[in-house]
């Protein structure tokens, strides 16, 4: 199975094994464990274990990232007057 592994997703760590290509997945392919977008892959070295390229961190990462900013942005307007 290892030779086929092509692909991980970014968001839980899936690992692409199909003997279709992942290339010739449509746009609208999803993550089976996750339902990530075909976007939220990268191609996987089966040497390291790891994503070449694909340095966007998870999806969960950037949400919560975003409403902490929020979060910090609305205490500081309406929180301290």
């Amino acid at each position: 199975m290892q030779a086929r592994a092509t692909h991980i997703c970014l968001d839980c760590g899936y690992i692409y094994t199909l003997q279709k290509p992942f290339e010739d997945q449509p746009d609208t392919y999803g993550c089976p464990q996750c339902q990530a977008p075909k976007k939220r892959f990268a191609k996987y070295d089966v040497n390291t274990g790891r994503a070449i390229g694909g340095n966007l961190p998870p999806i969960g990462v950037i949400i919560g990232l975003v409403a902490g900013l929020g979060a910090v942005g609305a205490l500081l307007v309406y929180g301290l007057q």
